[in-house]
C-alpha cells in the first residue's frame, strides 16, 4: 500500500513537472531566477562579490539574499523565511525594517513543494540557511533573530531548531537565536490542510494545464503525504515539546482562510505553558500575511519593542 502511494505522488510530481516545461512557465522560471541572482550579486549597502565563493553558491542554492550595514556592530542578524511562493519585491518591505535598525539580514522564500509535499528538501534548505549564517555572525560574533512566514517558513524554522537542538549534528549550538517573530503562523497539519497546499503551490503555476493538473492532483498527493510523512506528523509536537526557549512573538489574525486562529492561540499558550516568554497580537480582520499591509503602524511598534527587548535581554 505505501509503495503504491509514493508511486502515485511520484507520478503526479512527473506530471506537474511535464505541464511546467511549457514556454510560459519556462520564462517565468528564469526571470525569477534571474530576479534572485540579481538580488544575490548586487546587494543593499554591501554585495556578494566581496564574500567567498562557497558564500555565494549557497545563497544561489536557496535563492537567498543578504544585506549587510555598512558599520560593524554587536546587533543581530535577521533571518527572514518567507512564505510560499513569495517574491522578493513583498519580502524586501521586511527586510526594510531591520536595515533600519542597522541589522543585518537574510531573506529566503519558501517552495510550497518543498515546505508542504516533501519536507526532507526543506531540511535541506535549513542546512544550507544555518550555514550562510553562521558565515555571516563568523564577521562580528552576533546574535539571531528568526522572522517566519506562514507555514513555508515556520516549516523551514522547524528544521532550523532540529538542527540546533541536536547533540552531534553539525549545527548542533552553531547560532544563538536570541529571539523568533511568527507571522501568520502556525496551524496543525491536517487532512483538511489541502486548500492551503493548494493555493501556495498554484500561486507559482501560471500554465491553465498545470494549474488543472496540480489541483486535482493535490487533493490526492497531500493526503498521501501527510498519512506517509514523519515529518508532517511529528511537526507540531516535536516544537511544542522542544522549543527553542528563547521570547517568541506571534502576530496572527482572527479572518486568516489558512491558518486558524485557534490553531495559533493553542501553540503559543502551549509555549506559554513551558515558561517561554511569549508576546503576541492579534491582528483583527487581517487577511493572510497581510498584517503589516493592513496594520502598518501596530506592526512595526510590534517588531521593534520586541526586537529591542530580545537584544537589550541577550547582552
Amino acid at each position: 500500500m505505501a509503495l503504491k502511494a509514493v508511486s502515485c505522488m511520484k507520478t503526479f510530481r512527473g506530471l506537474v513537472n511535464a505541464a511546467l516545461k511549457s514556454s510560459t512557465c519556462i520564462a517565468y522560471t528564469r526571470n525569477l531566477a534571474v530576479h534572485r541572482f540579481s538580488h544575490c550579486v548586487s546587494l543593499h549597502q554591501r554585495t556578494l562579490a566581496s564574500e567567498s565563493k562557497q558564500f555565494q553558491a549557497r545563497c544561489r542554492k536557496i535563492g537567498a539574499v543578504v544585506t549587510k550595514a555598512e558599520a560593524r556592530n554587536s546587533k543581530p542578524i535577521v533571518a527572514l523565511l518567507g512564505w510560499n511562493s513569495a517574491q522578493d519585491k513583498h519580502l524586501v518591505k521586511y527586510s526594510d525594517i531591520y536595515e533600519k535598525k542597522g541589522f543585518d539580514t537574510v531573506r529566503i522564500s519558501a517552495n510550497p513543494f518543498s515546505t508542504m509535499m516533501f519536507l526532507h528538501r526543506a531540511k535541506n534548505v535549513a542546512q544550507t540557511l544555518l550555514d550562510i549564517l553562521v558565515e555571516m555572525k563568523s564577521d562580528k560574533d552576533c546574535s539571531i533573530i528568526i522572522h517566519a512566514f506562514s507555514m513555508g517558513g515556520f516549516n523551514v524554522y522547524h528544521f532550523m531548531r532540529q538542527a540546533i537542538l541536536s547533540p552531534g549534528h553539525q549545527h548542533f549550538n552553531s547560532i544563538h537565536i536570541i529571539g523568533c517573530i511568527f507571522d501568520s503562523c502556525p496551524h496543525f497539519p491536517s487532512m483538511h490542510s489541502t486548500l492551503s497546499v493548494q493555493s501556495s503551490i498554484l500561486q507559482n503555476i501560471p500554465n491553465p494545464l498545470a494549474k488543472v493538473v496540480a489541483w486535482i492532483g493535490l487533493g490526492v498527493a497531500y493526503p498521501l503525504a501527510f498519512l506517509l510523512s514523519p515529518h508532517i506528523k511529528r511537526l507540531i509536537p516535536d516544537n511544542i515539546n522542544s522549543p527553542l526557549g528563547c521570547p517568541e512573538l506571534f502576530l496572527y489574525s482572527d479572518a486568516d482562510h489558512l491558518i486558524p486562529y485557534d490553531d495559533v492561540k493553542t501553540f503559543l499558550k502551549a509555549h506559554e505553558e513551558k515558561g517561554i516568554n511569549v508576546f503576541s497580537k492579534v491582528m483583527k480582520g487581517s487577511a493572510h500575511v497581510q498584517h503589516l499591509r493592513n496594520y502598518p503602524e501596530d506592526y512595526l511598534n510590534q517588531i521593534n519593542t520586541f526586537t529591542d527587548y530580545c537584544f537589550k535581554k541577550d547582552m
